[in-house]
């Protein structure tokens, strides 16, 4: 009889404190963000706010009237009253597109990403000091991002929205939410629909019995077919393409498959960035891979034709591939600048670069604790799953931070939720331990910033370096 009220007794206490606090995550980034350095719109930030014109036609909106092969509907849509509130109003863009970018950091910061960590250790208290932590770290490495619109933060907190709707309770109205959120997760951005058979598992085994297992699966679905069927009607009408998913495609590249050409590029770029510095020579800031160039030359491969024999090149040469893949996924973590788009080249701090190598650290030692004392379930690993597959998926390309930042996210979490949780009793370690993690640690700080500076000495603007792609055009 009490042990409901033991296990809901810290969710509610925590309930009031992650209220307060994401109207404060809110109202931070409201005051910040006017004062962050940027006057406009540029590059993918301004294609994504020009998106939602193509829902008019003759100076009428329509739904069907979305043309665009590349993106899918969803976040244009979503865009469309604050497009129409500049229109009307005469506001800066920017104002608009700063008020969403503050909704959806105190969303994701202030309540989805604690939230979801509470359905998934529901005896957990999770009070003012981690809390503030992880909103925390999500400014100091993130906070720039939130003055455009871009797919990232959106498409992740449909996700996590979907994960914590799956692991609640069970019914018709939250099975078909979940299936919307996750639906409109992979609409913003594709990669996520690799979290959709995870997302499908876990609505089976999170059911008490079969009609809840019913009702979960159908309900999903038809949240899939809410956000989806647009999707296919406007594949129909406009590409004459009978699928309900976004194609991905862009006429000005050589494939014209986004993610294969971006497959192609990630041989010969282990990290990308966008610059607005007016001393750097050009926008595209390319941290080239000498190996992955030095391999294509040996093998005289000037593009990728298709996925096939990309794979036949991973699978001849699987220990350059593997080097390439760990030079990604450090670059990925590695993050250098709080923006996507880079104000100045030479403003990289030490001091922030060395605390996020600690929180990564941090996270290790933290997760191993919790592995030790069993608290790793099985639908505990299985929303681990669908967070990092699209993370995966990302490794192969030119990476850029914001393409894993469920893993990101996750290390955070960990590191601030869980550390609070499944910290060792200092008393009971003994010195020998402590004495080897503190060698571990300095060793892994050591090693993180000499992985940095060797990609930041392969800096360059010059995109002759896809020669070898046959390409001029680089991922922007």
């Amino acid at each position: 009889m009490n042990e409901p009220e033991t296990v809901d007794a810290p969710r509610c206490r925590s309930r009031p404190v992650g209220w307060w606090l994401t109207g404060g995550i809110f109202l931070l980034y409201c005051l910040y963000l006017p004062f962050s350095g940027y006057s406009e719109m540029v590059y993918d930030a301004l294609g994504y706010w020009n998106l939602t014109e193509r829902f008019f036609r003759g100076g009428r909106f329509h739904l069907l009237a979305y043309d665009n092969a590349l993106r899918g509907y969803l976040l244009p849509l979503l865009n469309l009253p604050a497009k129409a509130a500049v229109h009307f109003t005469g506001a800066a863009p920017l104002t608009l597109t700063r008020l969403m970018g503050a909704a959806y950091a105190a969303a994701l910061f202030g309540w989805a990403g604690p939230g979801l960590w509470l359905r998934l250790f529901p005896q957990h208290r999770l009070g003012w000091l981690p809390r503030l932590a992880f909103a925390g770290l999500g400014f100091l490495f993130w906070r720039d991002y939130f003055n455009f619109v871009l797919s990232d933060f959106p498409a992740l907190l449909a996700l996590v929205l979907s994960l914590w709707l799956v692991l609640g309770r069970q019914g018709w109205t939250l099975a078909v939410l979940a299936g919307a959120c996750l639906t409109a997760a992979s609409n913003i951005r594709p990669v996520y629909l690799l979290a959709a058979p995870v997302v499908l598992v876990l609505g089976l085994l999170t059911a008490s019995n079969h009609r809840h297992r019913l009702v979960n699966v159908l309900g999903l679905l038809l949240g899939f077919a809410l956000i989806a069927g647009p999707q296919l009607l406007l594949n129909l009408r406009h590409h004459h393409v009978a699928t309900p998913l976004v194609l991905s495609r862009d006429a000005r590249l050589p494939t014209a498959n986004l993610y294969l050409a971006q497959l192609g590029w990630g041989v010969v770029i282990q990290k990308y960035e966008t610059s607005l510095d007016p001393s750097f020579p050009a926008p595209r800031m390319l941290y080239t891979d000498a190996a992955g160039q030095a391999l294509l030359r040996r093998l005289n491969i000037h593009h990728f034709t298709g996925y096939g024999p990309y794979l036949a090149t991973v699978l001849r040469e699987p220990l350059a591939f593997a080097g390439l893949y760990g030079r990604h996924l450090f670059n990925g973590l590695d993050v250098q600048y709080p923006s996507l788009f880079v104000v100045q080249v030479a403003a990289r701090s030490s001091g922030l670069a060395g605390l996020h190598y600690s929180v990564w650290f941090g996270a290790l030692l933290v997760a191993g604790c919790g592995i030790r004392r069993g608290a790793f379930s099985g639908r505990v690993l299985l929303t681990g799953v669908a967070l990092l597959l699209p993370c995966l998926a990302a490794l192969p390309l030119a990476t850029e931070c914001r393409f894993l930042l469920p893993l990101q996210l996750l290390l955070y979490a960990i590191a601030c939720f869980g550390g609070a949780q499944w910290r060792p009793s200092w008393p009971a370690v003994s010195w020998p331990k402590i004495a080897l993690a503190a060698a571990a640690y300095v060793v892994f700080l050591l090693l993180c910033f000499r992985l940095s500076a060797q990609t930041q000495a392969q800096l360059t603007a010059d995109v002759r370096v896809l020669a070898p792609l046959g390409s001029a055009e680089a991922p922007r």
